[in-house]
């Protein structure tokens, strides 16, 4: 394995070749599966809070996606390139711990971030039913219509 990618490559020595490229798919895969850990666990999470699932979680899923793995082939071709003098894909490598850690942080937070929310939600529903203490009525119904307000705005935003 001390050939490098482009000496294998020129040289015709697809065993080497195939080794190598194996390794920047596997680190590739380990990305996708970081992806996946994100989304299940950012589903998860919407449905024990009681949230509804929509396309816009799915769509930002996508987009980082594109990114990561725009980032991935710009780190593959660094590692072309410095395949000159390095013998193996340091910059795939480098780039796939970052982007792991980032999902692992973002899984790790997603728990924090939305318990605040709801926290957050339910203060301002708390504060409407003091202001209307004399008709409590008054404030459910404006709790009510703040909520609904509330879903339109993420369905229009979806």
């Amino acid at each position: 394995m001390t050939q490098l990618l482009i000496n294998s490559f020129l040289n015709k020595d697809y065993e080497v070749l195939t080794i190598k490229l194996e390794l920047v798919i596997i680190m590739w895969v380990v990305v996708l599966i970081a992806i996946i850990i994100d989304l299940i666990s950012g589903l998860r999470k919407a449905t024990l809070l009681g949230e509804i699932h929509t396309s816009y979680g799915f769509r930002r899923t996508v987009s980082k996606m594109v990114q990561y793995y725009g980032l991935l082939c710009f780190a593959f071709m660094f590692d072309v390139l410095a395949s000159l003098v390095l013998p193996l894909s340091y910059f795939s490598m480098l780039a796939s711990f970052f982007l792991v850690f980032i999902e692992a942080k973002s899984v790790l937070e997603k728990a924090q971030d939305k318990d605040r929310r709801k926290i957050n939600e339910s203060i301002k529903d708390l504060v409407i039913l003091i202001e209307n203490k004399d008709n409590l009525l008054k404030g459910v119904s404006e709790i009510l219509k703040n909520s609904e307000n509330h879903q339109t705005e993420q369905h229009d935003t979806n």
